[in-house]
Parts: structure tokens; sequence; C-alpha cells
């Protein structure tokens, strides 16, 4: 139980850290760098990738490689890292846009820490999209730990592509 207890308290610990490591400054003004220099990956496919949303619900893509996990669950940073978009302007025609300047915002962050990735998620009740930092946790238990620390209401599982919720109530 006392080693139980340890890995608990070691997942706590660096689901705290995350957060830290994600909002630290870069190389331009609000911490970022041109967004098609660090991420052509994600830049050749910036329209397929709000589609994306329209169609499924959201992504969750690596920026330097322009792929996509399949395994694990994502677990988005913390809202200090969120941005929320107007669902109806992000599909008509903003979305690119507002996916280069997210990317611009967070280039450091994300140059500086191979395991973030770049998640999108729509909130269909709200009417919302929300543009995220996202870390793939492989245990399920820990991600909707991690996942309830930082006031979500759901992680999403990878391989099975659906959220699993957290336990916090819808907001």
């Amino acid at each position: 139980m006392t080693r139980r207890r340890n890995v608990l308290r070691v997942l706590g610990l660096s689901c705290a850290l995350t957060v830290v490591a994600a909002t630290a400054g870069g190389d331009m003004p609000g911490g970022g760098r041109a967004a098609s220099e660090g991420f052509p990956a994600v830049e050749a496919r910036i329209v397929t990738l709000v589609q994306q949303v329209v169609r499924t619900g959201g992504f969750t893509v690596d920026p330097r490689r322009g792929s996509a996990p399949t395994t694990g669950y994502a677990v988005a940073t913390g809202r200090s890292t969120a941005r929320v978009e107007p669902a109806a302007a992000f599909f008509d025609g903003e979305g690119p846009q507002a996916l280069r300047t997210y990317l611009l915002d967070h280039a450091a962050a994300l140059t500086r820490d191979p395991e973030l990735m770049l998640g999108a998620w729509y909130d269909r009740a709200a009417r919302r999209v929300v543009l995220s930092l996202v870390r793939i946790v492989s245990d399920r238990a820990a991600a909707v730990r991690c996942g309830r620390s930082r006031h979500q209401r759901s992680v999403y599982d990878l391989t099975a592509r659906r959220e699993v919720p957290t336990g916090l109530p819808m907001s």
C-alpha cells in the first residue's frame, strides 16, 4: 500500500509540474515564435484539423510531426494555457487563424517539451471550441485524477475514442 501511495503522490506532483512547464515564456513577446516556422506539419493540415473538430468533436496532435497519438488519455495542461473560441466564428473561416495564433503563443513550450501536444475540443452545448496544450497519460486512473485536479469534466480516451468523466459536474 505504501508503494501505491508513493506512486500516486508522484503522479499528483507531475500533474502539478506540467502546468508550470507549459506556461513558461519563449523567444518572442508572448512566449512564442512564428508558428509556421516551428510547426510545418500542422500548418500543412490546418484546414483539415478545423474540419476534424466539426466532424469528430476535436483532435490531439503532435505539432512537431503532425501525427495523432492513438493510445493513452489526453489531459489538458490547465485553464491557464487554454483558449476558448466561439464555435460559429471558428467554423466560419476563423479556425485556421485561431490555431496559428494559439501555436504562435505557445511555440516555446511546445518546442521545449516534446511531450506536449496540441488539442482542440468542441463543447457543443456551450457552442465553443477550446484549444489547449495536452499531455498523454497512459494510466486511466492517473489521467482522471490529473484531469480532475485541473478542473476538467472529462479526459479523452484515445484508444476508445470517447470522453471519460472525471466526476466533476457539467459547468
